[in-house]
């Protein structure tokens, strides 16, 4: 028997760093709780106190979109096509809808909350049904991504707009477009309505606002044949100031915001009807006076319709905004930004439109990308170094100890007793950092270019800075007398320099001082040593630059990653290539050893972290979490953490498990995801009889988890089977033999204490209800057979009966032809004719006798002026308000 070798297994253990992504929009809710997407979570945060209150998290997906009706659920889109559904004060989701092929763009709640639209880049708007948690129908006709989406509120009415320059307007009762507007040659990126549904007011690329009126023109039943549900007019345009793209319109308390693809907010004030209406009396008066004769009637143009108020500028470039009104005591909006530098900021907006900065959220993380992270000597904290920003962070409460303001860090190390920090900068100066009081000690212009790397000696005394000035500097830790009152310091003092040939990209101590690795921007790296600068051997062989490269414990290995994507492992006693290993999708920016053994981790712009074993050359793990590229890594000196930095502003650390992980194992799981993903591809979910150009269709996705529910389902459906077998067989031995004994159960069956038909009924029950059809369509006909023969079992039983018809009806309009050709499905279709009426009336009388006793209820409340649940919010408010007064009385 062949031992195979075992490596523990890396998992990520944690996350922070992130305030709130640029992935997409957010939310504003009241008492100054703000939801924020952070990459795969959604943090809700509390504005005032600066702390999180929640955090939501299902999967690793990118969080592209949020929306909520009642601010006490949240539906969240992400980049692979779910949508979920969470509570605000839940961690996991409550709803699961899975429809789309490609990342949501947008989401709407309908003024109900039982519906919600969503849109995404496959072109697709699917209604979904928030109730029964399943997808009502899809729609399509757009050519391009969907952009936004709204329900009116005065018709059953959904209006869209695309990437492909059209919006167009949906009647959902009968699920197909009925009208289009163009909108030039420019993409429509944002749509809201105002003045009461009555103008519909679209965002391009141009420097206007396109305006079109709404006439809804009363209910369904009253129109004249062929007349359409919405009548729409183009007015006008809106000239904006900003030349850049529209990225989003809101309107709050008769104000139009619209948020630009800069750092811009323009605000538009809607006319009220009385204003309107003064302002025709002017102009009349105007016309009536006027000295020319005229037989044209004064009317309003949409310029004065719609006026153009101030621009907000804002100090960063902006990704979303949201809006509420403050409340009626104060007046006026509040104005919720989120900017593409990990901040948010809040801006109180007067009823005379004069915006002033509120609170933000803005501590917890960097503005820009971290360049460099350190673990520290006891691994209980962790450096990160970012442009202006240096930060101490907490391995244990993942909080932000110290915050240190410096230069444009792009490479650091931690001094001897993890008190000072040295940071790299790109002007070319050594920072050096006090991370307790949190101050900036001492700046030395050292370089005449970017300082793109600093190695530590491993006695602690000193490092080694290399830079683009074709120089590397050797630096000594000195003791720095303070003042009258002061205490001494530790400092930083020049000893000698070491002239390179080309741009110096890396430096590398080997672990016992005696060698000294510098790659150079001609593809190689060469080797000195360390005492006299002398010249030991030079490593040739990758194509592009060096970025960086390490050196095992036992100096006998060194491991350097280059932008040619490749990792070569050479020997430092002679200099030759024990290896060459293509690494990463993308240009390796990172190698480290893990202390003490010969594995090391790489990390790529391809966003993930990879382990390797250097003395086996094999490909141990890759791990995925990083959403954009990761630039930096570093590893305890324990070996147990991890810690990576990424392009996507997130700082995060793995951790070393207790279990064992066996490649070959890794190897067949690899394969088996492979094949699952092919044979979901591969799958053909056409439902027969209908037309593809059809503008609505079945709102499913055939995915790997609806493949595993048609499996379970088929197995239960063996087991019921056999169970029915056995029993048919024992109710036939008691004709020739009464005292023969009962058949054995099937072990599932008596584990669960249940029958076979109920056991198939749980495992229906069980898949999710926006993939139960797309489950059932995959399922062989001899299946349906069984499945339709339960149902009218269960029907006669009063067993779900909802989810019951849910598949009748599916599963006949989807196998109608073979069913039909079925002799012996005639007895079954026709007792499940009888069955599925009986039932399905008597449910609806129950369901109306409850809504007749409801709304006897409300009248009798109504009558009586009672309520069932008193609130005396209001009457404690009057009290407070009568002390107060006369408190003032006697104080005055």
């Amino acid at each position: 028997m062949v031992l195979t070798h075992q490596y523990l297994r890396y998992a990520h253990h944690s996350v922070w760093g992130i305030i709130a992504s640029p992935t997409s929009n957010i939310l504003l809710l009241k008492n100054n709780v703000i939801v924020c997407p952070a990459l795969e979570k959604v943090i809700v945060w509390d504005a005032r106190k600066n702390v999180k209150l929640n955090e939501m998290s299902e999967g690793t997906s990118t969080v592209t979109s949020l929306a909520t009706h009642d601010e006490k659920t949240i539906a969240v889109g992400y980049e692979d096509g779910t949508v979920r559904i969470f509570g605000i004060d839940s961690k996991l989701s409550a709803v699961v809808l899975s429809g789309h092929t490609s990342s949501v763009t947008t989401l709407k709640f309908d003024n109900t909350g039982t519906r919600l639209c969503s849109g995404s880049l496959d072109t697709n708007v699917i209604v979904w049904d928030v109730v029964s948690q399943s997808g009502l129908y899809r729609l399509k006709g757009h050519k391009g991504p969907i952009n936004d989406c709204i329900f009116l509120q005065n018709s059953n009415v959904l209006i869209t707009s695309s990437k492909d320059t059209y919006i167009k307007l949906w009647c959902l009762d009968s699920q197909h477009c009925f009208e289009t507007l163009t909108n030039g040659r420019d993409e429509v990126w944002s749509i809201t309505v105002c003045s009461g549904e009555t103008r519909l007011i679209a965002g391009s690329n141009t420097a206007e606002l396109r305006v079109w009126s709404l006439d809804q023109g009363g209910e369904l039943g009253k129109r004249k044949s062929g007349e359409k549900v919405v009548q729409c007019e183009l007015l006008g345009a809106l000239v904006r100031k900003s030349k850049d793209r529209v990225n989003c319109l809101t309107v709050v308390e008769n104000v139009v915001f619209c948020q630009n693809n800069d750092s811009t907010i323009e605000l538009f004030k809607v006319k009220t009807g009385e204003e309107q209406e003064k302002l025709l009396k002017r102009k009349r008066k105007k016309l009536k006076n006027s000295v020319t004769d005229t037989q044209d009637e004064a009317t309003l143009d949409i310029d004065e319709e719609i006026m153009y108020m101030k621009t907000i500028k804002c100090s960063n470039k902006l990704r979303s905004i949201s809006c509420r009104p403050l409340k009626k005591a104060k007046g006026g909006i509040k104005i919720c930004c989120l900017f593409n530098n990990n901040k948010v900021q809040n801006y109180n907006l007067t009823p005379e439109l004069e915006h002033q900065p509120s609170t933000s959220l803005d501590l917890l993380g960097h503005r820009s990308d971290v360049r460099a992270v350190r673990f520290t000597s006891d691994s209980s904290r962790v450096l990160t170094v970012s442009d202006g920003l240096t930060k101490l962070w907490s391995c244990k409460t993942q909080h932000c100890i110290t915050t240190v303001e410096c230069g444009n860090g792009m490479c650091a190390v931690m001094a001897p007793g993890d008190q000072y920090a040295v940071v790299g900068t790109k002007k070319g100066e050594v920072q050096l950092l006090d991370l307790v009081s949190g101050v900036l000690v001492s700046s030395v212009a050292a370089h005449g270019g970017c300082i793109w790397d600093i190695a530590m000696r491993h006695d602690t005394r000193g490092f080694a800075t290399g830079s683009a000035d074709k120089l590397v500097k050797f630096w000594d830790f000195v003791l720095v007398e303070g003042g009258v009152g002061e205490k001494s310091r530790i400092g930083v003092s020049h000893v000698k320099s070491l002239q390179m040939t080309e741009d110096v990209l890396s430096v590398c101590y080997s672990k016992n001082n005696k060698l000294l690795a510098v790659s150079l921007l001609d593809c190689t790296v060469k080797v000195f040593f360390t005492d006299t600068l002398k010249f030991f051997i030079s490593l040739y062989g990758h194509k592009l630059p060096v970025t960086s490269m390490d050196i095992s414990s036992d100096s006998t290995l060194i491991i350097t990653g280059s932008a040619d994507k490749n990792i070569k492992i050479w020997g430092l006693d002679f200099g030759d290539c024990h290896k060459s290993i293509f690494a990463h999708d993308e240009a390796v920016m990172k190698v480290v050893f893990v202390p003490k053994t010969h594995l090391f981790f790489s990390v790529g712009k391809d966003r993930k972290l990879k382990q390797w074993d250097a003395d086996n050359f094999e490909h141990i793990q890759t791990l995925e979490g990083h959403h954009k590229e990761v630039w930096c890594v570093d590893i305890s000196g324990s070996g147990d953490f991890v810690a990576t930095s990424s392009h996507d502003k997130s700082i995060r650390i793995w951790e070393r498990t207790d279990e064992p992980l066996v490649l070959e194992d890794e190897r067949e799981t690899a394969r088996e995801l492979q094949y699952e993903q092919s044979l979901v591809a591969s799958q053909d979910t056409t439902i027969p009889g209908e037309n593809a150009d059809n503008e609505a269709e079945s709102a499913g996705k055939k995915s790997m988890e609806t493949v595993r529910a048609a499996e379970r389902i088929m197995e239960a459906i063996e087991v019921y089977r056999e169970d029915t077998a056995k029993q048919q067989e024992y109710e036939e031995a008691l004709l020739v033999d009464k005292t023969a004994p009962p058949p054995d159960q099937h072990i599932i069956l008596s584990s669960l204490n249940v029958s076979g038909s109920d056991y198939v009924l749980d495992v229906i029950k069980k898949v999710r209800p926006s993939e139960l059809e797309e489950s059932l369509l995959v399922l062989p006909f001899h299946y349906i057979c069984d499945i339709l023969i339960l149902l009218n079992e269960w029907l006669l039983n009063k067993k779900s009966v909802e989810l019951c018809c849910k598949c009748t009806f599916f599963l006949l309009r989807v196998h109608h032809n073979q069913i039909v050709a079925n002799k012996v499905l005639v007895n079954v279709i026709e007792s499940l004719n009888k069955t599925t009426r009986d039932v399905v009336k008597e449910v609806k009388d129950v369901i109306g006798f409850n809504l007749a006793a409801l709304k006897f209820l409300q009248l009798d409340q109504q009558d009586t002026n009672e309520s069932f649940f008193k609130d005396f919010t209001g009457k404690v408010k009057d009290v407070k308000r009568k002390k107060r007064a006369i408190l003032k009385t006697v104080a005055s």
